[in-house]
Protein backbone atom coordinates (compact mmCIF):
# COMPACT_ATOMS: atom_id res chain seq x y z
CA UNK A 1 0.00 0.00 0.00
CA UNK A 2 1.37 3.39 -0.99
CA UNK A 3 2.57 5.71 1.79
CA UNK A 4 0.65 8.99 1.93
CA UNK A 5 2.45 12.30 1.63
CA UNK A 6 2.78 14.00 4.98
CA UNK A 7 0.82 17.11 5.89
CA UNK A 8 3.00 19.45 3.86
CA UNK A 9 2.42 21.70 0.89
CA UNK A 10 4.43 20.82 -2.21
CA UNK A 11 5.10 22.35 -5.62
CA UNK A 12 7.00 21.14 -8.67
CA UNK A 13 9.45 23.56 -10.30
CA UNK A 14 10.28 22.58 -13.90
CA UNK A 15 12.58 24.84 -15.91
CA UNK A 16 10.53 25.19 -19.10
CA UNK A 17 8.07 23.39 -21.39
CA UNK A 18 9.57 23.68 -24.91
CA UNK A 19 7.43 20.68 -25.87
CA UNK A 20 6.35 17.43 -24.27
CA UNK A 21 9.49 15.36 -23.74
CA UNK A 22 10.47 12.93 -21.02
CA UNK A 23 11.34 15.67 -18.51
CA UNK A 24 7.99 17.37 -18.99
CA UNK A 25 6.09 14.09 -18.65
CA UNK A 26 7.98 13.39 -15.43
CA UNK A 27 7.03 16.82 -14.02
CA UNK A 28 3.37 16.17 -14.81
CA UNK A 29 3.32 12.71 -13.23
CA UNK A 30 5.18 13.97 -10.15
CA UNK A 31 2.63 16.77 -9.79
CA UNK A 32 -0.18 14.22 -9.95
CA UNK A 33 1.40 12.01 -7.29
CA UNK A 34 2.10 14.95 -4.95
CA UNK A 35 -1.16 16.77 -5.76
CA UNK A 36 1.00 19.79 -6.54
CA UNK A 37 1.04 22.64 -9.07
CA UNK A 38 3.89 23.05 -11.55
CA UNK A 39 5.72 26.36 -11.85
CA UNK A 40 7.80 26.95 -14.98
CA UNK A 41 9.25 29.85 -16.94
CA UNK A 42 7.06 29.32 -20.02
CA UNK A 43 5.05 26.85 -22.09
CA UNK A 44 5.85 26.85 -25.81
CA UNK A 45 2.99 27.18 -28.25
CA UNK A 46 1.52 23.87 -29.35
CA UNK A 47 2.41 22.09 -26.10
CA UNK A 48 -0.58 19.96 -25.07
CA UNK A 49 -0.94 20.15 -21.27
CA UNK A 50 -3.34 17.90 -19.33
CA UNK A 51 -6.41 19.45 -17.71
CA UNK A 52 -5.90 17.84 -14.29
CA UNK A 53 -2.56 19.54 -13.50
CA UNK A 54 -2.17 23.28 -12.83
CA UNK A 55 0.81 24.70 -14.71
CA UNK A 56 1.88 28.26 -13.86
CA UNK A 57 4.18 29.89 -16.47
CA UNK A 58 5.86 32.82 -14.75
CA UNK A 59 7.51 34.53 -17.77
CA UNK A 60 5.23 33.46 -20.62
CA UNK A 61 5.21 36.67 -22.67
CA UNK A 62 8.97 37.12 -22.50
CA UNK A 63 9.64 33.73 -24.13
CA UNK A 64 6.76 33.45 -26.59
CA UNK A 65 5.98 36.92 -27.96
CA UNK A 66 7.67 40.02 -29.30
CA UNK A 67 11.33 40.44 -30.11
CA UNK A 68 12.48 38.62 -26.97
CA UNK A 69 10.24 35.67 -27.84
CA UNK A 70 11.70 35.37 -31.34
CA UNK A 71 15.22 35.40 -29.93
CA UNK A 72 14.62 33.09 -27.00
CA UNK A 73 12.26 30.56 -28.59
CA UNK A 74 14.78 29.66 -31.31
CA UNK A 75 16.38 26.28 -30.55
CA UNK A 76 14.71 26.37 -27.14
CA UNK A 77 15.55 22.82 -26.03
CA UNK A 78 18.89 23.68 -24.46
CA UNK A 79 20.70 24.63 -27.69
CA UNK A 80 20.17 28.39 -27.40
CA UNK A 81 22.70 29.83 -24.92
CA UNK A 82 20.72 33.06 -24.52
CA UNK A 83 17.57 31.15 -23.63
CA UNK A 84 19.42 28.84 -21.24
CA UNK A 85 21.02 31.75 -19.39
CA UNK A 86 17.76 33.68 -19.33
CA UNK A 87 15.80 30.72 -17.90
CA UNK A 88 18.43 30.19 -15.22
CA UNK A 89 18.33 33.85 -14.16
CA UNK A 90 14.54 34.00 -14.19
CA UNK A 91 14.32 30.92 -11.99
CA UNK A 92 16.41 32.42 -9.17
CA UNK A 93 13.27 34.10 -7.80
CA UNK A 94 10.71 32.55 -10.20
CA UNK A 95 7.39 33.29 -8.47
CA UNK A 96 6.55 34.86 -5.10
CA UNK A 97 4.09 32.06 -4.25
CA UNK A 98 6.86 29.45 -4.32
CA UNK A 99 8.12 30.69 -0.95
CA UNK A 100 4.86 29.50 0.65
CA UNK A 101 5.45 25.79 -0.08
CA UNK A 102 7.07 23.46 2.44
CA UNK A 103 8.62 21.21 -0.23
CA UNK A 104 9.89 22.00 -3.72
CA UNK A 105 10.52 19.16 -6.13
CA UNK A 106 12.82 20.58 -8.81
CA UNK A 107 12.65 18.88 -12.18
CA UNK A 108 15.43 19.36 -14.77
CA UNK A 109 18.87 20.94 -14.22
CA UNK A 110 18.06 24.65 -14.49
CA UNK A 111 15.39 24.49 -11.78
CA UNK A 112 18.26 24.25 -9.29
CA UNK A 113 18.83 27.99 -9.88
CA UNK A 114 15.92 28.84 -7.57
CA UNK A 115 17.00 30.38 -4.26
CA UNK A 116 14.71 28.84 -1.63
CA UNK A 117 13.40 30.19 1.63
CA UNK A 118 15.47 29.03 4.63
CA UNK A 119 12.68 26.75 5.90
CA UNK A 120 11.93 25.06 2.58
CA UNK A 121 12.92 21.49 1.74
CA UNK A 122 14.40 21.21 -1.76
CA UNK A 123 14.54 17.91 -3.65
CA UNK A 124 16.30 18.06 -7.01
CA UNK A 125 15.59 15.57 -9.80
CA UNK A 126 17.94 16.73 -12.58
CA UNK A 127 17.48 13.76 -14.99
CA UNK A 128 21.26 14.21 -15.36
CA UNK A 129 23.90 16.83 -14.63
CA UNK A 130 24.07 18.92 -17.84
CA UNK A 131 25.82 16.53 -20.17
CA UNK A 132 27.31 19.18 -22.44
CA UNK A 133 29.16 20.52 -19.38
CA UNK A 134 30.45 17.18 -18.16
CA UNK A 135 30.52 13.73 -19.79
CA UNK A 136 29.75 14.94 -23.33
CA UNK A 137 31.80 18.14 -23.16
CA UNK A 138 34.70 16.87 -25.30
CA UNK A 139 32.32 15.46 -27.94
CA UNK A 140 30.47 18.78 -28.23
CA UNK A 141 33.73 20.74 -28.27
CA UNK A 142 35.22 18.57 -31.02
CA UNK A 143 32.23 19.35 -33.24
CA UNK A 144 32.63 23.12 -32.77
CA UNK A 145 36.39 23.58 -32.28
CA UNK A 146 36.99 26.20 -34.95
CA UNK A 147 39.60 28.98 -34.52
CA UNK A 148 38.45 31.22 -31.68
CA UNK A 149 35.18 29.32 -31.18
CA UNK A 150 36.76 26.59 -29.08
CA UNK A 151 38.27 29.11 -26.67
CA UNK A 152 34.93 30.92 -26.27
CA UNK A 153 33.10 27.64 -25.64
CA UNK A 154 35.63 26.56 -23.00
CA UNK A 155 35.25 29.90 -21.21
CA UNK A 156 31.44 29.74 -21.45
CA UNK A 157 31.41 26.17 -20.11
CA UNK A 158 33.71 27.06 -17.22
CA UNK A 159 31.36 29.86 -16.18
CA UNK A 160 28.36 27.55 -16.44
CA UNK A 161 30.01 24.85 -14.31
CA UNK A 162 30.49 27.41 -11.56
CA UNK A 163 26.84 28.50 -11.79
CA UNK A 164 25.65 24.89 -11.97
CA UNK A 165 27.54 23.85 -8.85
CA UNK A 166 26.48 26.96 -6.93
CA UNK A 167 22.91 25.67 -7.02
CA UNK A 168 23.92 22.45 -5.24
CA UNK A 169 24.11 24.41 -1.98
CA UNK A 170 20.33 24.90 -2.06
CA UNK A 171 19.49 21.18 -2.46
CA UNK A 172 18.57 18.97 0.52
CA UNK A 173 18.38 15.76 -1.50
CA UNK A 174 19.31 14.72 -5.03
CA UNK A 175 17.21 12.09 -6.76
CA UNK A 176 18.39 10.30 -9.92
CA UNK A 177 16.35 8.57 -12.60
CA UNK A 178 18.79 5.64 -12.75
CA UNK A 179 21.88 4.24 -11.08
CA UNK A 180 23.90 5.61 -13.98
CA UNK A 181 22.79 9.18 -13.25
CA UNK A 182 23.35 8.63 -9.51
CA UNK A 183 26.96 7.83 -10.38
CA UNK A 184 27.25 11.05 -12.42
CA UNK A 185 25.83 13.09 -9.52
CA UNK A 186 28.39 11.52 -7.20
CA UNK A 187 31.23 12.12 -9.66
CA UNK A 188 30.48 15.69 -10.67
CA UNK A 189 28.69 17.04 -7.56
CA UNK A 190 30.09 14.81 -4.78
CA UNK A 191 26.55 14.17 -3.55
CA UNK A 192 24.72 10.88 -3.06
CA UNK A 193 21.36 10.45 -4.76
CA UNK A 194 18.34 8.25 -4.23
CA UNK A 195 17.11 6.46 -7.36
CA UNK A 196 13.48 6.81 -8.46
CA UNK A 197 12.76 5.45 -11.93
CA UNK A 198 10.43 7.57 -14.09
CA UNK A 199 7.04 5.90 -14.58
CA UNK A 200 5.96 4.09 -17.71
CA UNK A 201 2.49 5.25 -18.70
CA UNK A 202 0.31 4.20 -21.61
CA UNK A 203 -1.28 0.99 -22.85
CA UNK A 204 1.85 -1.09 -23.40
CA UNK A 205 0.94 -4.65 -24.37
CA UNK A 206 1.73 -7.53 -26.68
CA UNK A 207 -0.70 -8.72 -29.35
CA UNK A 208 1.49 -11.08 -31.31
CA UNK A 209 4.22 -10.78 -33.92
CA UNK A 210 3.68 -9.32 -37.38
CA UNK A 211 7.31 -9.84 -38.37
CA UNK A 212 8.85 -6.36 -38.05
CA UNK A 213 11.34 -4.66 -35.75
CA UNK A 214 10.55 -1.18 -34.47
CA UNK A 215 12.41 1.79 -33.04
CA UNK A 216 11.06 5.19 -32.00
CA UNK A 217 12.28 8.42 -30.41
CA UNK A 218 13.15 11.98 -31.37
CA UNK A 219 15.06 11.75 -34.63
CA UNK A 220 18.17 13.43 -33.23
CA UNK A 221 21.86 12.49 -33.60
CA UNK A 222 22.28 11.31 -30.01
CA UNK A 223 19.54 8.70 -30.53
CA UNK A 224 21.59 7.09 -33.35
CA UNK A 225 18.59 6.09 -35.44
CA UNK A 226 20.90 6.47 -38.46
CA UNK A 227 22.98 3.56 -37.16
CA UNK A 228 19.85 1.40 -36.88
CA UNK A 229 18.62 2.35 -40.36
CA UNK A 230 22.02 1.68 -41.93
CA UNK A 231 22.21 -1.72 -40.24
CA UNK A 232 18.77 -2.83 -41.43
CA UNK A 233 19.43 -1.48 -44.93
CA UNK A 234 21.90 -4.35 -45.21
CA UNK A 235 19.46 -6.98 -43.87
CA UNK A 236 16.27 -8.64 -45.07
CA UNK A 237 14.41 -7.95 -41.83
CA UNK A 238 11.73 -5.26 -41.81
CA UNK A 239 12.28 -2.09 -39.73
CA UNK A 240 9.71 0.56 -38.83
CA UNK A 241 10.96 3.91 -37.50
CA UNK A 242 8.50 6.15 -35.61
CA UNK A 243 9.21 9.71 -34.55
CA UNK A 244 10.10 13.11 -35.93
CA UNK A 245 12.99 15.51 -35.59
CA UNK A 246 15.98 17.15 -37.22
CA UNK A 247 17.29 13.95 -38.86
CA UNK A 248 14.08 12.91 -40.55
CA UNK A 249 15.03 13.95 -44.08
CA UNK A 250 18.46 12.38 -43.71
CA UNK A 251 16.92 9.12 -42.53
CA UNK A 252 14.36 9.12 -45.35
CA UNK A 253 17.22 9.50 -47.83
CA UNK A 254 19.06 6.59 -46.19
CA UNK A 255 15.95 4.40 -46.37
CA UNK A 256 15.23 5.24 -50.02
CA UNK A 257 15.69 2.16 -52.17
CA UNK A 258 15.37 -0.24 -49.23
CA UNK A 259 11.84 -1.62 -49.16
CA UNK A 260 12.37 -3.22 -45.75
CA UNK A 261 12.94 0.13 -43.97
CA UNK A 262 10.06 2.57 -43.41
CA UNK A 263 10.30 6.04 -41.83
CA UNK A 264 6.79 6.62 -40.46
CA UNK A 265 7.19 10.04 -38.88
CA UNK A 266 5.24 10.85 -35.73
CA UNK A 267 2.91 8.01 -34.69
CA UNK A 268 0.14 8.95 -32.26
CA UNK A 269 -0.55 5.38 -31.08
CA UNK A 270 2.96 3.95 -30.88
CA UNK A 271 1.74 1.39 -28.31
CA UNK A 272 -0.28 -0.42 -30.99
CA UNK A 273 2.73 -0.37 -33.32
CA UNK A 274 4.89 -1.98 -30.64
CA UNK A 275 2.19 -4.48 -29.65
CA UNK A 276 2.54 -6.33 -33.00
CA UNK A 277 6.34 -6.03 -33.30
CA UNK A 278 8.87 -8.85 -33.16
CA UNK A 279 11.28 -6.81 -31.04
CA UNK A 280 12.38 -3.25 -30.27
CA UNK A 281 15.78 -1.86 -31.31
CA UNK A 282 17.32 0.98 -29.28
CA UNK A 283 20.77 2.50 -29.82
CA UNK A 284 21.02 5.88 -27.99
CA UNK A 285 24.36 7.36 -26.95
CA UNK A 286 24.92 6.79 -23.20
CA UNK A 287 21.22 7.11 -22.35
CA UNK A 288 20.46 8.45 -18.85
CA UNK A 289 17.43 6.22 -18.36
CA UNK A 290 15.84 5.28 -21.66
CA UNK A 291 12.06 5.48 -21.53
CA UNK A 292 11.84 3.70 -24.89
CA UNK A 293 13.61 0.68 -23.42
CA UNK A 294 11.35 0.65 -20.36
CA UNK A 295 8.24 0.95 -22.55
CA UNK A 296 9.40 -1.88 -24.80
CA UNK A 297 9.89 -4.18 -21.83
CA UNK A 298 6.52 -3.14 -20.37
CA UNK A 299 4.98 -4.33 -23.63
CA UNK A 300 6.70 -7.70 -23.17
CA UNK A 301 8.88 -7.18 -26.23
CA UNK A 302 12.54 -8.27 -26.38
CA UNK A 303 14.90 -5.29 -26.42
CA UNK A 304 17.89 -5.25 -28.75
CA UNK A 305 19.78 -2.55 -26.86
CA UNK A 306 23.13 -0.86 -27.27
CA UNK A 307 25.72 -1.95 -24.72
CA UNK A 308 26.22 1.45 -23.07
CA UNK A 309 24.44 3.93 -20.85
CA UNK A 310 21.49 2.73 -18.80
CA UNK A 311 20.24 0.74 -21.79
CA UNK A 312 22.77 -1.99 -21.00
CA UNK A 313 21.14 -2.40 -17.57
CA UNK A 314 17.70 -2.80 -19.13
CA UNK A 315 18.92 -5.75 -21.20
CA UNK A 316 19.40 -8.98 -19.28
CA UNK A 317 21.16 -10.98 -21.96
CA UNK A 318 18.97 -13.81 -23.19
CA UNK A 319 16.10 -12.91 -20.83
CA UNK A 320 14.87 -9.41 -21.70
CA UNK A 321 16.84 -9.05 -24.94
CA UNK A 322 20.28 -8.92 -26.52
CA UNK A 323 23.02 -6.31 -26.38
CA UNK A 324 25.07 -4.98 -29.29
CA UNK A 325 28.02 -2.61 -29.60
CA UNK A 326 27.35 0.78 -31.22
CA UNK A 327 28.43 -0.31 -34.71
CA UNK A 328 26.46 -1.29 -37.78
CA UNK A 329 28.07 -4.72 -38.03
CA UNK A 330 27.47 -5.55 -34.37
CA UNK A 331 23.78 -4.69 -34.69
CA UNK A 332 23.47 -6.73 -37.88
CA UNK A 333 25.07 -9.73 -36.20
CA UNK A 334 22.74 -9.35 -33.20
CA UNK A 335 19.67 -9.28 -35.44
CA UNK A 336 20.90 -12.37 -37.28
CA UNK A 337 21.31 -14.38 -34.07
CA UNK A 338 18.10 -13.11 -32.47
CA UNK A 339 15.50 -15.86 -31.97
CA UNK A 340 12.11 -14.45 -30.92
CA UNK A 341 11.01 -17.88 -29.72
CA UNK A 342 13.69 -17.80 -27.02
CA UNK A 343 12.00 -14.96 -25.10
CA UNK A 344 8.95 -15.03 -22.84
CA UNK A 345 6.72 -11.93 -22.81
CA UNK A 346 5.45 -12.56 -19.27
CA UNK A 347 9.00 -12.81 -17.91
CA UNK A 348 9.97 -9.58 -19.67
CA UNK A 349 6.96 -7.78 -18.22
CA UNK A 350 7.77 -9.03 -14.72
CA UNK A 351 11.23 -7.48 -15.07
CA UNK A 352 9.59 -4.23 -16.25
CA UNK A 353 7.52 -4.05 -13.05
CA UNK A 354 10.26 -1.84 -11.57
CA UNK A 355 9.15 0.88 -14.00
CA UNK A 356 5.41 0.77 -13.28
CA UNK A 357 3.45 3.77 -12.06
CA UNK A 358 2.68 2.54 -8.55
CA UNK A 359 6.34 1.81 -7.86
CA UNK A 360 7.24 5.33 -9.03
CA UNK A 361 4.53 6.93 -6.89
CA UNK A 362 5.47 4.97 -3.78
CA UNK A 363 9.19 5.71 -4.15
CA UNK A 364 8.63 9.42 -4.82
CA UNK A 365 6.35 9.92 -1.81
CA UNK A 366 8.80 8.05 0.42
CA UNK A 367 11.68 10.29 -0.70
CA UNK A 368 9.63 13.45 -0.13
CA UNK A 369 8.48 12.40 3.34
CA UNK A 370 11.90 11.27 4.54
CA UNK A 371 13.77 14.23 3.10
CA UNK A 372 11.36 16.74 4.63
CA UNK A 373 11.49 14.98 8.01
CA UNK A 374 15.30 14.88 7.97
CA UNK A 375 15.54 18.54 6.94
CA UNK A 376 13.12 19.58 9.70
CA UNK A 377 15.18 17.63 12.26
CA UNK A 378 18.38 19.33 11.11
CA UNK A 379 16.81 22.78 11.28
CA UNK A 380 15.49 22.05 14.78
CA UNK A 381 18.96 20.99 15.88
CA UNK A 382 20.40 24.26 14.54
CA UNK A 383 17.77 26.22 16.47
CA UNK A 384 18.71 24.42 19.70
CA UNK A 385 22.40 25.14 19.11
CA UNK A 386 21.64 28.80 18.56
CA UNK A 387 19.85 29.07 21.90
CA UNK A 388 22.73 27.40 23.74
CA UNK A 389 25.54 29.34 22.08
CA UNK A 390 26.64 32.45 24.03
CA UNK A 391 26.67 35.60 21.92
CA UNK A 392 29.07 38.49 22.30
CA UNK A 393 27.32 41.81 22.52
Amino acid sequence: MREDIEDVSAAVLHDRFPGMGGGERFAIEAARVLDAPIYTTYVASGTDLPDDVRVVPVRQDKYTSGLSGRLLEWQNEGMNPFETLSVSLDLTDAHKDLAEYDVLLESAPLSKSYVPDVDQTVIHYPHSPPRWLYDLFRDRLAALDYPGVGFAIRAYAKLWRALDKEGNDYVDRFVANSELVADRIQRYYDRTAAVVYPPVTGDWRTEGDDGYFVTWSRLAPEKRIDLVVEAFAGLDERLLVAGDGEQREELEAMAAGHDNVEILGYVDDVESLVARATAVVYAPRNEDFGLVGAEALSAGKPLLGVNEGFTRHQVVEGTTGLRFEPTVESLRETVRRFDPGAFDADEIQRFAGRYDYETFAEDLVTVVNRTHADAATERAAVDVDDTETPHVS
